[in-house]
């Protein structure tokens, strides 16, 4: 076997069976078939030095693939030309050759690539990032330091990457890949398809890629592995031991079993299939898992029912679904559905429109953002809406309750006894059926009670009242009223003594010379005029509405008003006083 070792800035000299000696430029046949010839580089004056000679096969990336050289050239300058290679092609050769790239001096920053011939050869790298490529022929490839890409062509290869993240290209199932212990994260690029339609990455391997676009059966190994199928469908990814990355692809049918570690699954097609049970040594799995989905997607199931985490990807209006166990799912920026199941979860749901599911009172909604649109969470456990979550609503016959935000909250309870709490904002209130307690909190609400005897309280701002059926109480407490005007004041919409609804007043001190420790009640005086005295509570018909009164400081001016649509002719027994 011949061999040539490339030497960095070094002059020419070619050693023949006869012993002549040439400097700079030498030509002649490259390879005899009497004896071996060594064409070695050696120390010697810088400048540009040239080397003609014919018998070598050499394709490159940029060259045909196969051929014989006529001629061959090297070249260096000491300023800053680097290296250059150039090739004339003429017919096939099968001579096997050993290419050796070296750097002396520390000289940093060069790039050499290697490109060899057909027949068994050897490809020695350099400590930089090289190209080494076998072609034909049973070949030896060892990349040595530096970020090595190593392809052995056809033929039965062995190919070591030394340290460095490598990349090896395999053509045969004859081709051996060898990596040691921490020396980088490598990756195969699968470009045929096994005989047996599996390939298992060996050790020290991490990454292995399907380029054949036959449907093949990956499993990886005990380290952090990234299996990535062909993207044609119908393929098997079987993770191990550590933190897994599986990937079938886009096309659909592909199966992915995570097994132990913190494990990754890439779907893409409803028709994809993923578990956490089982790995390819049939080990149930554990870790922190998580589905990151480009479609509609549920964690329930016996295949996946330990799988803690779904997110959405995508640019579609798609949906995600827990499972019995504590899980976290992730929105994409459209409209999601997300049902986090059984378990205290977290849901975050992104731009658009999202509705959330909650079952258990630790359920979480979050949204980070006021420009991720109009959420809503119906909950069949009490819940209080976080940060930009406008809605709620109370679902199940459980009695349970509703607390909202700083928003304009819309919150609705179901047909049980609920407390709704719409908090700060100009909220809405809906309490359905049962015998509910609605507080509309600060700024401008409008709050139903629905059938049943509710508690309505309306809070600070201008609010709109509406008992519904059965007999309600109207809560007032100082300071919650509204303005002193008719289109200022709080409204009561459907104030009705038939059905027993009364206005309670009996929280306000009728007299407020007395102390802030003094809670007088008011005295009633019907449509009466005020005289002057504190604590009297009268009332006035005007353009079909009746407008409730009370002067608290004996001025004979009204300090507080509240309008009941009517005309009704009130009584003491329509307040609590």
């Amino acid at each position: 076997m011949a061999t040539l070792n490339f030497y960095f800035g070094m002059d020419m000299r070619f050693f023949e069976d006869s012993g002549t000696v040439f400097h700079d430029s030498i030509s002649g046949g490259m390879l005899t078939t009497a004896t071996d010839t060594l064409y070695q580089i050696d120390e010697g004056t810088a400048g540009r030095d040239s080397f003609y000679g014919t018998g070598l096969s050499a394709p490159s990336q940029n060259m045909p693939f196969s051929g014989t050289v006529n001629r061959w050239a090297y070249s260096y300058d000491d300023g800053m030309g680097g290296l250059s290679i150039g090739w004339d092609f003429y017919d096939f050769s099968t001579d096997a050759m050993t290419f050796s790239n070296h750097v002396l001096n520390d000289q940093v920053g060069v790039l050499f690539s290697d490109y060899v011939m057909n027949g068994a050869d050897e490809v020695n790298g350099s400590g930089f990032d090289d190209y080494l490529l076998g072609y034909g022929g049973n070949d030896i490839l060892n990349g040595n330091d530096g970020n090595d890409t190593l392809d052995g062509g056809t033929g039965a290869d062995d190919m070591l990457g030394g340290s460095g993240d490598d990349t090896y290209l395999l053509d045969d199932d004859s081709d051996v890949v060898t990596e040691f212990f921490d020396a980088g994260n490598d990756t195969v690029q699968l470009r045929f398809e096994p005989f047996v339609g599996f390939y298992i990455l060996g050790e020290n391997v991490e990454n292995v890629r399907n380029l054949s676009g036959a449907a093949v059966h990956l499993a990886g190994n005990d380290l952090d592995n990234q299996l990535v199928g062909s993207g044609n469908g119908g393929e098997e990814l079987y993770g191990a031991d550590g933190d897994d990355y599986l990937n079938g692809g886009a096309g659909g049918n592909d199966s992915m079993y995570g097994g132990a570690g913190d494990d990754i699954f890439i779907v893409d097609s409803a028709t994809d299939f993923v578990s956490d049970n089982r790995d390819s040594f049939g080990t149930r799995g554990d870790g922190i898992d998580e589905v990151r989905s480009s479609v509609t997607f549920s964690l329930q199931g016996s295949d996946r029912f330990d799988i803690e985490n779904l997110t959405l990807t995508g640019t579609a209006a798609i949906n995600g679904f827990g499972n019995a166990i504590v899980n976290t799912l992730t929105g994409n920026a459209a409209a999601n559905l997300l049902n986090g199941g059984a378990g205290a979860d977290i849901m975050r749901g992104g731009g658009g429109d999202d509705i959330y599911y909650a079952d258990n009172g630790g359920d979480r909604a979050i949204e980070t953002s006021a420009a991720g649109g109009t959420d809503t969470v119906r909950s069949s456990a009490s819940f209080t809406l976080g940060n930009f979550v406008e809605n709620l609503q109370l679902t199940g016959a459980e009695i349970v309750n509703g607390i909202g935000n700083g928003l304009d909250n819309r919150i609705s309870g179901n047909n049980q006894v609920n407390v709704l709490s719409g908090n700060a904002g100009a909220d809405v209130l809906n309490g359905n059926g049962g015998n509910d307690a609605l507080y509309g909190g600060n700024g401008d609400d409008t709050i139903d009670g629905g059938t049943g005897h509710d508690w309505i309280e309306g809070g600070v701002g201008r609010d709109l009242m509406t008992g519904g059926a059965g007999a309600d109480i109207f809560a007032f407490n100082s300071g919650e009223f509204g303005g002193l005007s008719a289109g200022a004041c709080d409204r009561i919409v459907d104030f009705s003594r038939a059905q027993g609804d009364q206005i309670r007043l009996n929280t306000i001190d009728a007299n407020s010379a007395n102390g802030a420790t003094s809670n007088e009640a008011f005295t009633f005086i019907g449509s009466d005029g005020f005289h002057g005295v504190a604590g009297e509570l009268r009332y006035i018909q005007n353009n079909g509405a009746t407008y409730v009164m009370g002067d608290t400081n004996g001025d004979g001016a009204a300090d507080f008003m509240l309008r009941l649509e009517g005309t009704h002719n009130l009584v003491a027994g329509d307040f609590l006083l």
